[in-house]
Formats: C-alpha cells, sequence, structure tokens
C-alpha cells in the first residue's frame, strides 16, 4: 500500500502543481482586476445569476451552448495527445489542434461576448472588424485542411457553418417580426450542435481506427 501512495504521489504531483499554479494565477489576476477596476471580487468569481438575483434558467440555452463548445474543444485537444508523435496521424494532430484552438475562440466569444462587447468597448475595434477578422481564420482553416475535411463527414461540418453564419446574417438583416435575439440564438444553437457532433464522430473513428492498428 505504501509503495503505491509513493508511485501515486510521484505521478500526480506535477500535473497537480502546473495545475494549481494555473489556477492560483487566476485568482490573482482576478485579484488584481478587481483592485485596478474596482471591482468586488465576489463580483468576478460568483455565478452571474446569483451575482445579479436573477432566476436559475436565465442563459439556459446560452449555457448548453457554451458546454458543448467545451465539449467539443476537450474531444479535439483529447484526441489529439493520444496520437502525438505518430507520425502516420501528423496531418490529423494538426487539424485536430487548430480545431480545437478555434473552437476555444468561439467558446471564449460566446462566453464573453468577445466580438460584440470585449472588442468594440474595451479597445474601440469595431465589430465587424472581428467578425470578418474570424471569418478569414476559418476561410484559413478550411483550405489548410481541404482535404481531410472533404474525406470525412463534411456535410455535419458544413451545416455548422451554414447556421452559425445565418446566426449572424439574421441579426444583420431587418426582419418582419419583433427585433430580439431569440432567432438568432437558437440558429446558432443549431451550429453548435452541428459542431460538436461532428468532432465527436470526427475523433470517435480516429480513436477507433487507433485501437483497431
Amino acid at each position: 500500500m505504501r509503495s503505491r501512495l509513493t508511485s501515486q504521489f510521484r505521478t500526480i504531483t506535477p500535473v497537480i502543481l502546473i495545475a494549481y499554479l494555473v489556477t492560483f494565477l487566476s485568482l490573482l489576476i482576478v485579484i488584481v482586476i478587481s483592485t485596478a477596476e474596482d471591482i468586488a471580487l465576489d463580483t468576478l468569481t460568483k455565478d452571474a445569476t446569483e451575482t445579479l438575483n436573477a432566476p436559475f434558467y436565465i442563459g439556459a440555452f446560452s449555457n448548453i451552448g457554451i458546454m458543448l463548445w467545451s465539449g467539443a474543444a476537450i474531444l479535439c485537444i483529447f484526441t489529439a495527445f493520444q496520437i502525438r508523435g505518430i507520425s502516420f496521424y501528423k496531418e490529423d494532430f494538426q487539424f485536430l489542434i487548430i480545431s480545437a484552438l478555434l473552437t476555444i475562440m468561439l467558446t471564449l466569444d460566446d462566453l464573453f461576448l468577445v466580438h460584440e462587447e470585449v472588442f468594440p468597448k474595451y479597445f474601440n475595434i469595431p465589430e465587424n472588424a472581428i467578425i470578418l477578422t474570424y471569418i478569414n481564420l476559418f476561410i484559413i482553416f478550411l483550405i489548410l485542411f481541404r482535404r481531410k475535411i472533404l474525406s470525412g463527414e463534411f456535410l455535419i461540418l458544413g451545416l455548422a457553418f451554414f447556421f452559425i453564419g445565418m446566426a449572424k446574417i439574421s441579426d444583420l438583416l431587418p426582419l418582419p417580426i419583433k427585433k430580439d435575439t431569440f432567432l438568432e440564438d437558437a440558429i446558432k444553437l443549431f451550429g453548435i450542435v452541428s459542431w460538436f457532433i461532428y468532432y465527436y464522430r470526427f475523433n470517435r473513428k480516429l480513436l477507433s481506427d487507433l485501437h483497431q492498428q
């Protein structure tokens, strides 16, 4: 038993130390921001619904979207590390890492309203400039990995891009109904679901092929 504890301690210590260091630095950043901007600490740490004294269901589908974005990113990162260093899967590794980074970008954008609030209000960068940057990044992504994408279930990924694009278009175009964000959010949710399904199926097939070798 003692040897098992010693072995486990040696194995988990580096991981725990790195994780706790990142957590500590994150909390330190929160304290610095709180002090510099004169913001109450619990405003930055508590759940938004608790801070605003709002009902628990506020932003329910937005939260579901964040969970699906995060799930897709984690799947890509996990699978990428499973195939890391295997020359046969070099392109798959690159595809998954870039996909994870883009998905994290979308997750943070959704979570913190980056292109709607953060850049326009705090950095004086127009929303359209950020959207154009996103579009260019995805065009580069599609060009670089076109063969990889076309060799798989590209229709699902195509649906994801279609719905996400339509969501943004629905926000920009004048519509013959009362202007609110429900239509945009509903269409975007279909896009996020499609995005998650694509990467779930891609990663599942890749791991299945790996284990059969």
